[in-house]
């Protein structure tokens, strides 16, 4: 079964999903999200083709937090084999059993991603890969948060997260000191709604940055990136919100949610209020309203068409 939604209706979706929540007053900032600004809010969708439409204040960045993961587990498949990835992340029943680390206040599983990255004791080259993987999914450069970044640094050695890994033995790719400090920058990036919908389009149009028409990496890859976002979800809310927004997303501490409906577009949607669980009450109200006013889900039966009238 096919659907075709005209591109003015996708437009007055997000116009009105927009108008609708932009009232609502409730959560508060992250102490982590330095210098944001309360009153902001933006909702952006870019289309397949490379659309983009915008409604707020879609130019201002926010710290991307575990977004950057998408960027990170596209280069993770660029350079192994699913298998692999899947081995490699201890999520598979040929790995041991170990104890994760706890209080951590950081993801373990994001500073093991990083240190599978290779090349394996290149700080720099790790690092070169990344950003130059995130600038082309998004057809342009995010800029690193230094205070953003030097917090969180604080917060790891106070929270002596080198320390508790060894002590767990959790095991990781490369030396713990290396990949925790790239984690931790990957963080501090700081992209904007246009910039995340941008690259959330990527990777729904299979690899290929729709705006720039760089082929970024092979097709195939995409459906294990939309994959990893809907296990997850917005900060672990896998089940309530891909029921509700019907949409795989990933979600920062700055305030960002960007979601991708593969084939057809990618939706970003920010405001720096969280939730007691850490997700942006705007921003994921925005996001969900502007699917259910197009009776829109990932996990309908219809092959959905953008049509520009």
């Amino acid at each position: 079964m096919e659907r075709k939604i005209s591109y003015n209706d996708v437009k007055k979706a997000l116009e009105d999903a927009y108008e609708s929540v932009k009232s609502l007053k409730e959560g508060t900032v992250d102490s982590r999200n330095i210098g944001a600004d309360a009153k902001d809010f933006a909702i952006t969708v870019a289309l397949a083709d490379g659309t983009v439409i915008s409604k707020g204040d879609a130019q201002v960045k926010a710290p991307m937090g575990s977004i950057s993961k998408m960027g990170l587990s596209s280069l993770l498949f660029s350079q192994n084999k699913v298998e692999e990835v899947i081995k490699k992340s201890g999520q598979c029943p040929c790995h041991k059993v170990e104890k994760k680390p706890k209080h951590l206040g950081f993801s373990a599983h994001g500073i093991r991603a990083f240190s599978a990255l290779e090349p394996v004791g290149d700080p720099e080259s790790k690092w070169n890969l990344f950003e130059g993987r995130m600038i082309d999914l998004m057809g342009s450069a995010p800029e690193l948060d230094i205070p953003v970044y030097q917090n969180l640094r604080k917060e790891a050695e106070e929270n002596k997260v080198v320390d508790a890994l060894a002590e767990a033995g959790y095991y990781l790719y490369d030396d713990a000191a290396l990949a925790l400090d790239l984690y931790l920058k990957a963080l501090s990036m700081k992209a904007s709604t246009e910039q995340l919908a941008m690259m959330g389009a990527t990777i729904a149009a299979d690899g290929v940055n729709p705006a720039t028409g760089k082929v970024v990496y092979d097709g195939a890859i995409s459906q294990n990136i939309v994959g990893l976002m809907a296990a997850k979800g917005p900060h672990k809310m896998n089940g309530p919100w891909l029921v509700a927004a019907g949409l795989p997303a990933k979600s920062s501490f700055g305030g960002s949610i960007v979601g991708v409906y593969p084939g057809v577009m990618a939706v970003a949607a920010y405001s720096p209020e969280l939730n007691a669980g850490g997700v942006s009450v705007k921003a994921a109200r925005a996001i969900t309203e502007f699917m259910r006013r197009l009776d829109l889900s990932v996990f309908g039966s219809a092959r959905v068409q953008i049509v520009k009238e």
